[in-house]
């Protein structure tokens, strides 16, 4: 029963995931693309004595005038040809066109991706940014925002809004329940909660915080930018996750 929960649980967070990036792709989602949030999460969890396992930061840009093979590939070459240390693959099928480049950085990786999808007879690409890392630091801190200022200058014609999340781990003495942590932490963000979602040990939390202007509408309609989730595991470990506006670490 419990393994059914978490699989429905899993596919009701992709669902709202990309139903999150739809409304990104159209404008809903608002924001200046400043990569504070990141910074703030990381230090309100080492505050509270979390060991950072994982970080991402994660952007596209819908790419309006590629819309036929010809373009695609087109843009596909000046994407080598501007990074050329970049590691490339290629993917393809009848409703999917999609290359894939990556670096390998000693603390992170850099991935750009090229993607063409039909919708409706008609195609529609988009170009992908994500960085992620397995170690935390200023001086990672630091190289993360120049590469990806310059990386954003190349890649995108608009300002892009970040989708910035962070994973990580409480040590086995973490006190009270998982959800009144879970607020605790929230009042760390000066967060609201908006939308929950509570299990034996598992709880998820939607919420809004005026800190940071990129927001997404909800169900309930009101507006969310935060989403924090805590979940016990086997051998006493509490993990975490805080991402804006939503997660989009698998947890």
């Amino acid at each position: 029963m419990k393994k059914r929960q978490a699989y429905a649980f899993t596919f009701l967070l992709a669902l709202f995931a990309i139903v999150a990036m739809c409304q990104y792709r159209s404008g809903e989602a608002m924001g200046n693309g400043s990569l504070q949030p990141l910074k703030t999460i990381a230090h309100v969890l080492e505050n509270h004595g979390v060991t950072i396992r994982q970080w991402t930061v994660y952007t596209r840009e819908y790419a309006h005038d590629i819309e036929n093979d010809a373009a695609f590939f087109k843009k596909l070459a000046e994407l080598k040809k501007a990074n050329r240390a970049f590691r490339w693959s290629f993917d393809t099928n009848h409703h999917l066109k999609k290359a894939t480049g990556t670096y390998q950085h000693p603390f992170f990786q850099e991935k750009i991706q090229l993607i063409m999808t039909v919708v409706n007879n008609q195609p529609q690409t988009y170009i992908l940014y994500e960085v992620k890392g397995l170690n935390w630091n200023d001086e990672i801190w630091k190289e993360v925002v120049e590469k990806i200022g310059k990386k954003s200058n190349q890649l995108f014609v608009k300002q892009p809004t970040f989708f910035t999340c962070i994973q990580g781990d409480f040590s086995d003495n973490m006190k009270g329940g998982l959800f009144d942590y879970a607020l605790h932490l929230l009042r760390e963000f000066q967060a609201k909660p908006v939308e929950s979602l509570q299990e034996e040990s598992l709880v998820s939390l939607s919420a809004y915080t005026g800190q940071w202007e990129n927001v997404l509408p909800t169900s309930s309609d009101h507006p969310m930018n935060l989403q924090l989730a805590l979940r016990k595991r086997l051998g006493g470990t509490t993990s975490v996750v805080v991402g804006t506006p939503i997660i989009t670490i698998e947890y």
